[in-house]
């Protein structure tokens, strides 16, 4: 049968609230869902006493949570040929699952002609109450009683008591004059198997039949339907015959069909058939095109935004099937396809000053939900100078380490800070960790004017009146220690020279750094 139900599985959602296999020997998957955060589904079935769906369900809604209430008792809606029997479940609170409310439907009684003994005349029409538009569990007042060529009914009209019970008319014989004869044209419905409506003439036995479909044929298309075959027409050149029973000529109709998609747009809510305005509409844009999206965040240790989303779309379409009669649509399960497979991989920027918790966010399957990824990001460490006792040195910079251009998880080689007067024991820092600190012990550099006096040196006096002596010489009584006295004035001299040279390289190449 079509329109099986699918099954309720706690916890979970389907897809579709029905299917109508293809092939009877073949399984039907059916996609479910997780249900997320405890939210249920409200779905309106509409069935006959057989508890067969005569028209679509109906999803209420998808959010709803244990305990809420809902009440879709005035969700009734109007079916054609049927008239509401009962309710069951459209008033309630929600439990741990999704819920069902479900119209119970019956066909419509008809009008039943009989004979003066109460039997029903054969071949003789049998039309079904019309729905009252405005109430689903009612038939219309003063229905007209069908028309039986040789007899005429006692009563005109007829108000059913009971939307689902027959209604016997009596019908009287009459004698037809033989000169005149009457003819019907009978347009139907192959679909429902209903009469759309019909058209009576009458003529003198022999005469032709003046009477054309073309009028009544333009006049329905216009409402959907499609000419299948005109009885009326193919019988060439009808006459009015001579054998006292009236002729019938029917006029076949079926539902002209039309795709509605990304491919066959057509504005919502607007007339399937513009020259019935007030007929079926198209369904809304959501029932064949949706989007969802794939966004990453980047955020700090706080959830505060570092930067704009990387917000990557997927689009999702099917071609739905409209009957142009009804404004049913013939495919509601016909599945969804998405124009990528999968989102794209994001490669997640360098941000200064911050290091992330990932390089890149692997782009996911497109899924018919939202998908949200979140990149956190936290402050990259410093450079600390300390004293050589491990004390960080007040009023000096820190540095924060360098981002590495290339990772955004990583930092790189960071150059320690110029601090006057100072020289650190390393001119550059590798963090092993982004986010730890990292201490760089700084010494005092010493100035020529710190460097501690040299002791006082015995005054030299040069001899002049020996011609023969040289600066060689070692003077008598004096020996080694005059020549190192002199000796040590001299490397006094240069030591001096050496460290203020020293001294000026160092400055030079402090400020080298």
């Amino acid at each position: 049968t079509p329109d099986q139900p699918v099954p309720e599985i706690p916890g979970y959602r389907p897809e579709v609230p029905s299917v109508t296999p293809t092939d009877p020997g073949k399984d039907t998957p059916v996609k479910y869902v997780p249900i997320e955060n405890a939210k249920y589904t409200l779905t309106e079935r509409f069935v006959d006493e057989d508890g067969n769906e005569i028209s679509p369900s109906v999803i209420k809604g998808t959010d709803y949570e244990e305990g809420s209430e809902y009440d879709v008792t005035g969700d009734a809606k109007v079916i054609d040929g049927y008239y509401l029997k009962e309710t069951s479940n459209t008033t309630g609170k929600f439990g741990k699952g999704d819920m069902t409310a479900t119209f119970t439907y019956a066909k419509l009684g008809k009008i039943i002609p009989v004979d003066p003994e109460g039997n029903p005349i054969p071949d003789a029409p049998t039309p079904q109450y019309p729905n009252d538009p405005t109430d689903p569990g009612k038939t219309t007042p003063d229905q007209p009683v069908p028309e039986i060529p040789g007899y005429r009914p006692e009563v005109p009209s007829v108000t059913p008591t009971d939307p689902g019970e027959d209604t016997p008319v009596k019908y009287v014989p009459v004698t037809p004059e033989k000169h005149v004869q009457t003819a019907k044209i009978v347009y139907v419905d192959t679909k429902t198997g209903t009469t759309i409506e019909s058209d009576s003439v009458t003529g003198n036995v022999g005469d032709k039949i003046d009477y054309s479909t073309t009028s009544r044929i333009t006049e329905l298309t216009k409402k959907g339907y499609v000419l299948i075959e005109d009885g009326f027409t193919n019988a060439g050149t009808p006459v009015y015959n001579d054998n006292g029973t009236e002729q019938v000529f029917v006029v076949k109709l079926g539902h002209g069909t039309e795709p509605v998609g990304p491919n066959n747009p057509h504005e919502p809510g607007t007339p399937i058939n513009p020259d019935d305005p007030n007929g079926p509409k198209w369904p809304t844009k959501d029932d064949y095109t949706k989007q969802y999206t794939s966004t990453v965040h980047f955020v700090d240790g706080n959830d505060n935004k570092l930067r704009d989303d990387d917000i990557q779309t997927s689009t999702w379409t099917r071609t739905l099937i409209v009957d142009k009669v009804t404004g049913e649509v013939l495919n509601p399960s016909e599945p969804w396809k998405s124009d990528i497979d999968d989102y794209a991989t994001v490669k997640v920027p360098v941000i200064e000053g911050y290091y992330a918790d990932r390089a890149t966010v692997p782009g996911e399957t497109a899924q018919q939900r939202d998908l949200e990824t979140t990149v956190t990001y936290n402050k990259i460490g410093k450079i600390v100078p300390v004293d050589p006792n491990g004390n960080p040195i007040p009023n000096v910079p820190t540095p924060q380490y360098r981002n590495d251009p290339n990772d955004p998880t990583k930092v790189i080689v960071t150059d320690t800070p110029d601090i006057p007067g100072m020289i650190p024991e390393t001119r550059s820092v590798t963090p092993g960790e982004p986010g730890v600190d990292t201490p760089v012990v700084y010494h005092k550099v010493e100035t020529p004017e710190q460097k501690p006096e040299q002791p006082a040196q015995p005054e030299v006096t040069p001899v002049v009146n020996d011609p023969v002596q040289t600066p060689a010489t070692e003077l008598p009584q004096t020996g080694d220690k005059q020549g190192n006295a002199l000796a040590a004035v001299g490397a006094s001299i240069v030591a001096g020279m050496l460290g203020l040279m020293g001294f000026t390289k160092k400055k030079k190449d402090e400020k080298d750094f």
